[in-house]
């Protein structure tokens, strides 16, 4: 979103600004008296704030104006989204947005920039968000230990994962003698997965007969984050598909991107498709299987406040927690009892934090397939049929991004072009130039 060009510092063109997230404010623009005396050409932007932070933390720095200095250009980027890494590509963290302005300013007024950290990655433990003027969407503890229907899954032998979608940006921002003239928000975090399933162990069971099927989902492009800026913010949604029965599979949304300073909606329920017409695969409760199959809402964004004095809101929402579980009733074979457990997509902080993504989780059995197994000692048939648990996220929305159009002029908000980058941060960034007069 760009603002109509007027002649720099000039006292005979009215201020014009723009804000993604409220409306123009126009009627109260004044500008300096000596502003028809000072002709600015800026070049490139002089002084970068960088922010080199590994673990999603921000960087805020500080400029006293001197009596020389009567302008001031800037350029920031909220942090970007964290990104998926594992057996599947896209699940992407969307870039933070880009906001850049210009503002006049006199002796001894202090420019603070807050540069934002991005999002932290998919992995097997939770990542901190990145944090700014508005942090992206955090992760609750683990399920390990302490749900209570995981607890009684672990009570007898079988596969346990529980892993941990990516984490959305921070918001970057400037502020003047205290008061935020501009924020970028940043991006929402990309989508994540985690399945077990029922292999054939030739190890233990010999080859692997012709039409042995399991519940095994061909690797796609999972969902990514949302960009922040203009454009759309909302985190991205997607489907995953079972290998061996083609058109079955479940559905996840994406969270909404954040504007006008309220939080962004989580990401719709999800849920199963094409279902009909696949009859071999079940997901109920019979007296052979157990399971667990949810369909979850995302978590919505914080709305924010501008004089929030250290607690703005504009937080991202919260990952929301799916478990995927099937219990084989009367056994102890781990590849017939497994359960997945995944922290979904958060978003992005800003004015207005971005919707984490929804999460769908299956819990499921083949009912057309039933193969034995014999052990030793003492000599024992079993008969078992496979099984499988997966969990699945959306992607987070994007933080919602501000300018204030009553001291801000020539501003404009655009989409991020610098997306998460997968297994590392991207932090957000600032740039300023000053006019000085000679």
């Amino acid at each position: 979103m760009k603002a109509k060009s007027s002649p720099f510092l000039s006292r005979r063109t009215l201020v014009q600004g723009s804000a993604w997230a409220v409306p123009l404010v126009t009627a109260s623009a004044t500008i300096p008296a000596y502003a028809s005396s000072v002709e600015c050409e800026y070049g490139g932007y002089e002084q970068a704030f960088a922010n080199t932070s590994a673990d999603g933390t921000s960087r805020t720095y500080t400029v006293t104006v001197d009596k020389k200095t009567k302008a001031f250009k800037f350029s920031i980027t909220g942090g970007s989204g964290g990104s998926y890494q594992g057996s599947a590509q896209g699940g992407i963290g969307g870039a933070g947005a880009t906001v850049s302005g210009a503002v006049n300013v006199n002796e001894g007024d202090v420019i603070t920039f807050i540069v934002a950290g991005g999002g932290g990655p998919y992995g097997s433990t939770a990542s901190t968000p990145g944090r700014g003027w508005a942090d992206g969407g955090s992760h609750v503890g683990a399920y390990i230990g302490t749900n209570s229907q995981v607890q009684r899954f672990q009570e007898h032998p079988g596969g346990l994962m529980e892993f941990y979608a990516p984490t959305g940006g921070g918001a970057s921002a400037v502020l003047l003698n205290g008061t935020v003239i501009a924020i970028a928000g940043g991006g929402g975090a990309g989508g994540g997965r985690q399945t077990l399933y029922t292999d054939w162990r030739e190890d233990s069971l010999g080859p692997r007969p012709a039409d042995f099927k399991s519940l095994y989902f061909t690797p796609g492009t999972v969902a990514n984050g949302g960009t922040g800026g203009s454009g759309d913010t909302n985190g991205g949604s997607y489907e995953e598909i079972y290998h061996y029965f083609p058109g079955l599979g479940l559905k996840m949304n994406g969270g909404l991107g954040g504007r006008d300073g309220r939080g962004g909606a989580g990401g719709a329920v999800g849920g199963t498709v094409n279902t009909r017409n696949i009859t071999s695969v079940s997901y109920e409760n019979n007296a052979e299987h157990s399971t667990i199959n949810q369909y979850l809402a995302g978590s919505m964004g914080d709305d924010a406040r501008l004089t929030g004095n250290g607690s703005n809101g504009g937080t991202g929402g919260s990952g929301v927690v799916g478990i995927g579980m099937v219990n084989t009733t009367n056994s102890s074979d781990e590849e017939v009892n497994q359960c997945s457990i995944l922290h979904g997509a958060t978003g992005g902080g800003g004015y207005g934090g971005g919707g984490s993504g929804s999460v769908t989780t299956s819990g499921g059995y083949i009912t057309d397939q039933s193969w034995t197994r014999e052990t030793y000692g003492p000599w024992t048939t079993r008969t078992w049929s496979p099984v499988g648990a997966s969990a699945f996220s959306g992607g987070g929305g994007a933080g919602g991004s501000y300018v204030d159009s009553s001291q801000v002029y020539n501003s404009n908000i655009s989409s991020g072009t610098t997306p998460g980058s997968p297994g590392r941060r991207v932090n957000g960034t600032a740039e300023s130039s000053l006019c000085k007069l000679s």
